[in-house]
């Protein structure tokens, strides 16, 4: 209320009349609710979880070997576990498309023409295609290698945990026993 009371008091001061005071406020306004438009109140929270979303297969392959991991050396008898997985593809992100089909009848024949452009849109004063949904890598194999590898009823074990979890058959699924050397 100050800052009005100042502003009157200057105005009167200055003998401008109420209508280019009625302007000049009001330009004023503006030029501040533009200025806290441009202002970015997101927290720095906001924008990790923004980027944190998206894996790259490197990152998504050392997140399963190390979930695999801890399934396996949670099983009774397996010991100290090292997990290695491989990947058949990498990370394929699908993005949403407008589809215009064009229809063209002639007496001979009928041409279809198709375009698709890709939607884009605008964030943090940036434009990027809109993401529908990102499709992870298939596994392609898992070798476990651990201390009880060489007992048939922990591979078992191994065999249905890991082929549960990842949706892989045992021809896909290696087993090994860790061989411990000794530190001198």
């Amino acid at each position: 209320m100050k800052v009005l009371d100042n502003l009157k008091e200057k105005i009167t001061k200055a003998h401008i009349n109420k209508k280019t005071a009625l302007f000049v406020v009001i330009g004023l306004a503006g030029m501040f609710l533009i200025l806290i438009s441009e202002m970015d109140f997101s927290s720095e929270n906001d924008k990790k979880n923004i980027t944190s979303d998206t894996f790259s297969s490197a990152q998504y392959c050392d997140y399963l070997e190390r979930k695999v991991e801890e399934i396996v050396g949670s099983i009774d008898g397996a010991g100290k576990t090292r997990v290695m997985i491989t990947l058949s593809e990498t990370t394929e992100y699908v993005y949403a498309t407008n589809d215009k089909i064009n229809r063209k009848n002639s007496e001979n024949s009928a041409d279809i023409d198709s375009e698709n452009e890709y939607v884009i849109i605008e964030r943090d004063k940036n434009d990027s295609g809109l993401l529908l949904k990102t499709i992870e890598p298939k596994v392609k194999g898992v070798a476990v290698v651990c201390e009880g590898g060489d007992n048939a009823q922990v591979q078992q074990q191994i065999y249905s945990a890991v082929g549960a979890v990842l949706s892989l058959s045992t021809s896909r699924i290696s087993i090994s026993k860790l061989t411990v050397t000794e530190e001198k």
